[in-house]
């Protein structure tokens, strides 16, 4: 005989999923779902899709690849470029499966490039999660895509300068760009590093100056401990704006990260991982 036993959590899972769906339905946000299977053509695959394989749960059926959902903006990205979502703003929850483990998401995407409208979405996002999570994040990393190849023009693309990047090893970046100064950057604190930034690469001041924006829109939601990391790369293509990343107290792994990407046109995305 089958018995089911009553879950506390998994109600309480069910009620934070219908909270936030409804919270942000309520600010304009229209609710989207999308299949949890997602299928891929072989010849058809992007550089991204083909990175992203070893990550996925995939198999394959009838000559077509099938995979889990890996990310909620890479597959609203797909959906966007196939279809076309009428929306202006959306808001989602679900699984995502990364290399085997499950996590659960709830997120928001504001499908316009008015930056203030943007940073608005990210307000809300904030304002939910210290309402529903007991308390606000305590930490904001925050970047821009744009740093790197401001500052090593076409040798970001080099895979050992990238992986350097991704390991953050000074010492490495020191044998592989020289008398560059980033290297040095590294080992200065973040905000001396936003410092010589704009006295190295007067070039990348409208692009800090972005990053002050976005900056006081966290300070503003209430996060005061906020960090820049001029070592951000993007996971996809289609990411080319601000990236933020935000942290709980004593927590190594974010509470909640997205940021700007194209998509038709320019986006904003943020995920909740619960």
């Amino acid at each position: 005989m089958t018995s089911f036993i009553y879950n506390p959590a998994l109600i309480r899972q069910k009620q934070m999923e219908i909270e936030f769906l409804s919270f942000f339905h309520g600010h304009g946000f229209d609710i989207i779902d999308l299949p949890v299977v997602e299928s891929f053509d072989w010849h058809g695959m992007t550089e991204d899709d083909l990175r992203l394989m070893p990550q996925r749960e995939t198999w394959i059926q009838d000559g077509t690849v099938h995979a889990l959902r890996h990310d909620w903006t890479n597959s609203i990205v797909r959906y966007l470029n196939k279809y076309k979502i009428d929306a202006e703003r959306a808001v989602y929850s679900g699984p995502v499966f990364h290399s085997g483990n499950e996590t659960k998401q709830l997120g928001m995407e504001v499908f316009s490039d008015r930056t203030p409208e943007q940073q608005e979405s990210l307000g809300l996002l904030i304002g939910f999660m210290d309402d529903r999570f007991g308390g606000l994040p305590k930490t904001a990393v925050i970047s821009h895509y744009a740093l790197l190849p401001t500052i090593l023009g076409e040798r970001i693309l080099e895979p050992a300068i990238r992986r350097a990047l991704s390991q953050r090893s000074e010492s490495a970046l020191k044998q592989l760009l020289g008398d560059h100064p980033l290297p040095a950057l590294l080992g200065d604190r973040p905000e001396a590093q936003v410092h010589k930034l704009r006295s190295e690469f007067p070039e990348i001041g409208p692009v800090l100056e972005e990053l002050t924006g976005w900056e006081e829109t966290l300070r503003q939601s209430g996060i005061e401990a906020v960090y820049p990391d001029i070592t951000a790369l993007p996971s996809q293509s289609y990411y080319d704006g601000v990236f933020i990343r935000l942290y709980g107290e004593g927590r190594t792994a974010p509470v909640a990260s997205g940021g700007q990407y194209t998509a038709r046109k320019k986006a904003f995305g943020m995920g909740i991982f619960y």
